[in-house]
């Protein structure tokens, strides 16, 4: 009898578990593109500036099941920092004032896991991202005396991915997503005292250029 119990359970487990899964014939991946508006910064959590700067790229959505989701994107973001303190100089002691402006173009690349919500038209999503940078433009100044530091900023980054994403239309989706980034910025302190890290959210819409089959999650 408990045998049977058993293999019952089993059996309705397996069975649930198999309809949950994305066939070949239901199949839905999609490509999209994207474009939006984001807060990309550089932060010392100390001197925290926000700065609006466009953000555009490619999005790319596959399923393991009707509930999860592999997800990636390519996107060009732009990050901005400025700030006006008083710092120790990198020769003494003494106390000066230091300007410092950052301006970051670079290539970024998230891949996370979506989970759909139980309406079908939400789903939260984490993961990790790396980017790339390809244009760093870094000045600095002590008492108005200039220095450009571009030699000394990192050309590569990585970090984790949170975010939200709302489907508004078959096609037409809208996340909201940030990511921080783990790796300081700057290479050399005696430029910029403070660590210096990479943070930015991003509000975007995406719209799907090719779809492949319909695994009935709209």
């Amino acid at each position: 009898m408990k045998r049977a119990i058993f293999f019952l359970i089993f059996g309705i487990i397996t069975i649930e578990s198999y309809g949950q899964l994305v066939r070949r014939k239901d199949y839905d991946a999609a490509f999209a593109l994207q474009a939006g508006g984001g807060s990309g910064i550089l932060t010392t959590f100390h001197h925290p500036v926000l700065s609006l700067t466009p953000t555009a790229g490619l999005k790319m959505t596959f399923p393991f099941t009707r509930k999860w989701f592999l997800g990636s994107e390519i996107n060009y973001e732009q990050l901005k920092y400025k700030v006006h303190k008083q710092v120790n100089t990198p020769w003494g002691n003494l106390q000066e004032k230091q300007k410092a402006t950052f301006d970051l173009k670079q290539v970024g690349i998230p891949v996370y896991l979506k989970y759909m919500l139980n309406c079908n038209k939400a789903s939260l999503l984490f993961g990790i991202y790396g980017s790339y940078t390809f244009d760093a433009q870094f000045t600095t100044s002590f008492n108005e005396e200039s220095d450009a530091g571009n030699d000394n900023m990192e050309d590569w980054n990585a970090g984790i991915v949170i975010g939200y994403e709302h489907r508004l239309a078959k096609h037409l989706n809208v996340m909201c997503r940030i990511n921080a980034g783990v790796r300081e910025v700057v290479r050399d302190y005696k430029l910029f005292g403070d660590k210096l890290f990479p943070v930015s959210a991003c509000l975007t819409l995406s719209y799907d250029i090719l779809r492949i089959g319909d695994c009935g999650c709209d």
